[in-house]
């Protein structure tokens, strides 16, 4: 049984193909983990066993065929995290505003996923629309560290983390605004990647900040990552930001060769000092730059100053985006409606106050503050400039180097009620300020066993080669594909 859990999609694939395994009997696998493991993680919402079943025998069927009816993820289970839409299901994001909410089409990524021959397993948990890091601010459940049940997975998306960490599903999508795939990917030991801003359509996404927002993949390896990137990214009409790119195969010729390293630059923040580091985490950092020379490459130190401003950037602008897209959640046209409404302003507000959580206030609440006539240019359109000054900061270093590398959290996962630091996610939460690809590699186990991620950024839609580089560097980080014994 262990051994169909950690399969990679290739590895499954193989399995398939060779008639060794079916996909039935792979799904059938996965929900008995699912039935054993998840009264405790709580990682899935809902689950939806027998449309799986069903979409599984048919790809046994399709296999049995022959090879020219074998569609890219022919058979391949997978979680979803609880804002992507699916025609005729139901999506949440975890919120009790949106309890009843039945999705009316797919997402493009859903789309393409049924075409390529996916079977989803269920929803996943996560923090009430996205809004939080640690999965707790769920309006139903809070979901478990695999590695520890008393600490957090991460968030927002640990339900798909904690899910794929478990052996629970073989891979997961997620949704990425401030490092919610690749922190909590980093915390569960899985391969967690936010795409280059644009490269991969959000149509059919429940918005939290729409500058900020991606949608991206929980996997194994870094192979796998790239192969589900092949067929979920890629022009989509109705996505305006969606590039206008041809189609790339981004696992073509990853070979996770350590070569691809030799003469590489590779840069680390000068910041990085300035600020408080867990000490495994330093430790596993460490041993990883030392890996990376050892490989060939060459160790810079690139100068960013403005990194100190990303968490209040991050705030500001988020709330503010915050406040406009959860705007249009009224109590009319869809979702939660209150019954004690006198009037139409104070049915808006009762339908709102009676459904949404803490967090979600407190984000709207602020968001409204910043966009305020009196605050605008103070907040908000000055946040703005700075955050152009970031990415031209960032920008002038990757003409210095090809990635930047760091820490994928300055912090270990903290147990259930504590607070991570503010500054804990700074490096990972630059990639969305600047639209740029980051993904998170698990390099190493503290002494509490308990992951630790490593997180490499590239330069806008380089994406391919950022798989290549942490492709080379998985080869040689030691890490071998493992799930906790809960």
């Amino acid at each position: 049984m262990e051994k169909i859990l950690t399969l990679t999609i290739g590895e499954m694939r193989e399995e398939f193909e060779t008639k060794r395994l079916s996909s039935v009997e792979a799904v059938k696998t996965f929900y008995k983990r699912i039935k054993e493991k998840n009264p405790v993680l709580k990682a899935f919402l809902e689950t939806r066993e027998e449309k799986a079943l069903k979409a599984a025998k048919e790809s046994d069927e399709r296999i049995a065929v022959g090879a020219q009816n074998i569609r890219a993820l022919e058979g391949i289970p997978m979680a979803i995290k609880d804002n992507f839409m699916i025609k005729g299901e139901a999506m949440s994001s975890s919120s009790k505003y949106l309890e009843n909410y039945i999705s009316p089409y797919d997402a493009d990524v859903i789309e393409k996923l049924k075409n390529a021959g996916a079977v989803f397993l269920g929803r996943t948990n996560m923090d009430e629309f996205a809004m939080g890091g640690s999965t707790e601010t769920s309006a139903y459940q809070k979901t478990a560290n695999p590695w520890d049940i008393c600490r957090i997975p991460g968030g927002s998306s640990g339900g798909s983390a904690c899910a794929v960490g478990s052996g629970m599903a073989s891979c997961a999508l997620g949704s990425d605004t401030g490092g919610s795939i690749r922190q909590p990917a980093g915390f569960c030991g899985v391969v967690g990647y936010k795409p280059s801003y644009g490269l991969i359509s959000r149509y059919g996404i429940c918005a939290l900040a729409s500058s900020f927002d991606q949608a991206g993949t929980f996997t194994r390896n870094v192979k796998d990552t790239a192969e589900i990137v092949s067929i979920i990214s890629g022009k989509d009409y109705r996505d305006s930001v969606c590039e206008p790119n041809e189609y790339i195969n981004y696992a073509e010729n990853l070979n996770n060769n350590a070569d691809i390293l030799k003469g590489m630059k590779i840069g680390i923040p000068k910041q990085l000092k300035d600020y408080e580091i867990d000490e495994p985490i330093m430790e596993a950092f460490k041993k990883a730059v030392k890996d990376i020379e050892t490989a060939g490459a060459q160790i810079i130190e690139i100068d960013a100053p403005s990194y100190k401003y990303t968490p209040a950037l991050y705030k500001v602008i988020m709330c503010a985006e915050v406040g406009a897209n959860i705007a249009t959640f009224d109590g009319i046209r869809y979702g939660h409606r209150s019954k004690k409404g006198v009037s139409l302003n104070d049915e808006y507000a009762k339908s709102r106050a009676e459904s949404l959580g803490y967090e979600v206030k407190k984000r709207i609440l602020f968001g409204t503050y910043v966009l305020g006539a009196k605050n605008y240019h103070r907040c908000y359109h000055q946040a703005q400039r700075v955050r152009t000054l970031l990415i031209n900061e960032i920008e002038a270093a990757f003409k210095q180097c090809e990635a930047i590398f760091t820490p994928a959290s300055l912090q270990m996962p903290v147990k259930f009620g504590e607070s991570l630091r503010e500054e804990s996610d700074i490096f990972i939460m630059a990639a969305n300020l600047a639209g740029l690809p980051g993904i998170t590699v698990p390099v190493s186990m503290s002494k509490d066993n308990i992951p630790i991620g490593v997180h490499f950024m590239s330069a806008r839609l380089t994406d391919k080669r950022l798989f290549e580089i942490a492709g080379g560097f998985e080869a040689i980080s030691g890490w071998k594909i493992q799930i906790p014994d809960i």
